[in-house]
């Protein structure tokens, strides 16, 4: 209950504004001859504060000047938890952490996976904010070769196994 208690007086403190939609959305974009696959997350920013509080006891203030100086590894710690990507049924893949640009209610996140020779398939294990809404939905676009194909994971599809 205190926990609770606590994450309720944060919502508060930040003045962050709940709303009726959990969603997020990914692209993923690789082309042959590329040396990395490029992910790009937009997230509610609200929902991210939350779920890096709710899970972490942090506060981040996202784009605000008293910003978290440790921002960087609390992004790295959260999305290297709940999301992961397998490439030709290899471990997961590292992510690694580019840049995040923060504007009114979203911020993107944006990484790379570092890929040596070709793939035959990837298995994506989407799961953020998950952990927050039972109701989350995270919309995944994947763009290879310029094909483009969508996903949708929620709380019943976690996870996507795709042949390329």
């Amino acid at each position: 209950m205190a926990c609770t208690s606590y994450i309720i007086s944060l919502i508060l403190s930040l003045g962050v504004h709940l709303h009726p939609v959990h969603a997020s959305i990914l692209n993923i974009d690789y082309s042959n001859g590329k040396p990395d696959i490029e992910l790009s997350f937009k997230i509610f920013t609200s929902d991210f504060e939350l779920a890096i509080a709710h899970n972490y006891n942090v506060v981040l203030n996202l784009g605000k000047p008293n910003e978290n100086p440790d921002i960087n590894k609390q992004i790295d710690k959260y999305f290297s938890y709940l999301f992961t990507i397998q490439i030709n049924n290899h471990s997961p893949s590292k992510l690694v952490y580019i840049k995040k640009e923060t504007n009114e209610d979203a911020t993107w996140f944006h990484f790379k996976i570092p890929v040596t020779g070709k793939f035959k398939d990837l298995l994506v294990r989407n799961l953020l904010i998950m952990d927050i809404y039972e109701d989350q939905t995270n919309l995944m676009i994947l763009e290879i070769n310029g094909k483009e194909t969508g996903y949708r994971f929620d709380y019943k599809n976690r996870e996507y196994k795709i042949k390329i």
